[in-house]
């Protein structure tokens, strides 16, 4: 008998492999899964291989090389995401991301950044780490980043404890069904990031070399995603408030999905919105900047598609902080700041 894990896991993996069928090696399944409508539910959803966000005007560097630097300061944060509560095996994600402009380099203005996501779903476990690099240049009145993302892509199977009943009903007898195991191959990104004081710009691409992850009774073909991300801050008459506006795109040629936001930013401390991923679900976001410096910031999904039959929505969290080092008659001090866009 299959349960939801293994249905997840299963599912999940068949997407991976069979979202471009005329590049993908055909891979048969030995037993029929019992949930049909689920089974087409979770394959269209995942589609798309890079894990989703709801918060996604903060975390900008993660899938933008370009954003690295773009504050002028050193900035860093940690998100976490459990997507599609109250589904065994649902899609867990975490993010850790630090970039900061190299001040010291003042003839080719650059900045340097590190990234690290895992993203677990059943019985998959997903692993990138990435290292960036980010050319800056004042263009108007804003500066753009154009910045490369060079890293390793780890997927590892575990814990492939299912059964299915007949002769060969474990991972060890069934030729079909992997073993423990895990596959690494090396990933690169690319993108662009435009900033001023009031606009942000953003295209980006992820797995551009599309890897290809050799497991044992599998190959599984990372595909090449794009991203496009924009926002403005719009100020009210009272100067306490201001509006921003955003969207963000993502898609992989093949599968598009669309958020448009809008956040209410006081005294640049607090801020709540709300976010309409078409298609998906609606988002409830609020935030606000700690005494000490450091903002949080969370997110509750409502899901309107079909997968919310099957699941409670989705929380995110982040917790993120900025500060700037300078030398003031040798001595270094660290200031304090909101960095609302990243």
């Amino acid at each position: 008998m299959v349960n939801n894990k293994n249905l997840l896991f299963f599912t999940l993996l068949y997407s991976d492999i069979q979202c471009k069928n005329k590049r993908y090696n055909k891979i048969g399944m030995k037993k029929a899964l019992s949930s049909g409508i689920l089974l087409f539910i979770l394959s269209t959803a995942f589609a798309q291989q890079d894990p989703q966000y709801s918060q996604n005007m903060f975390n900008t560097p993660a899938i933008n090389p370009g954003a690295a630097g773009s504050g002028d300061r050193i900035c860093a944060y940690a998100l976490i995401r459990e997507q599609w509560m109250g589904l065994a095996g649902h899609p867990s994600t975490k993010v850790f991301n630090i970039n900061a402009p190299l001040t010291q380099l003042e003839s080719v203005p650059s900045a340097v950044g590190l990234t690290i996501v895992t993203d677990n779903i059943g019985f998959e476990k997903n692993l990138a780490l990435n290292l960036t690099y980010a050319y800056l240049m004042k263009i108007g009145r804003g500066k753009l980043g154009l910045g490369l993302n060079l890293g390793l892509f780890n997927k590892a199977l575990v814990n492939t404890d299912w059964t299915t009943g007949g002769a060969n009903s474990t991972p060890s007898s069934d030729p079909l069904i992997p073993n423990d195991e895990s596959a690494m191959a090396f990933n690169f990104d690319l993108g662009a990031y435009y900033r001023t004081d009031k606009f942000y710009l953003g295209v980006s691409s992820t797995h551009l070399n599309e890897p290809t992850l050799d497991l044992t009774k599998a190959k599984v073909y990372m595909t090449r995603h794009y991203y496009f991300t924009t926002g403005y801050n719009i100020q009210m008459p009272n100067p306490l408030f201001q509006v921003i506006p955003s969207a963000f795109i993502q898609s992989d040629g093949s599968v598009t999905q669309m958020n448009f936001n809008m956040n209410l930013l006081y005294d640049n401390k607090f801020w709540g919105g709300v976010s309409y991923r078409v298609g998906d679900a609606y988002t409830a976001m609020i935030g606000m900047e700690l005494v000490n410096g450091i903002k949080i910031g969370m997110a509750y999904d409502f899901t309107t598609s079909d997968i919310g039959t099957y699941s409670s929505g989705a929380f995110e969290a982040f917790v993120g902080y900025c500060f700037q080092i300078s030398r003031e008659q040798g001595k270094t001090k660290s200031e304090w700041i909101l960095n609302w866009k990243h």
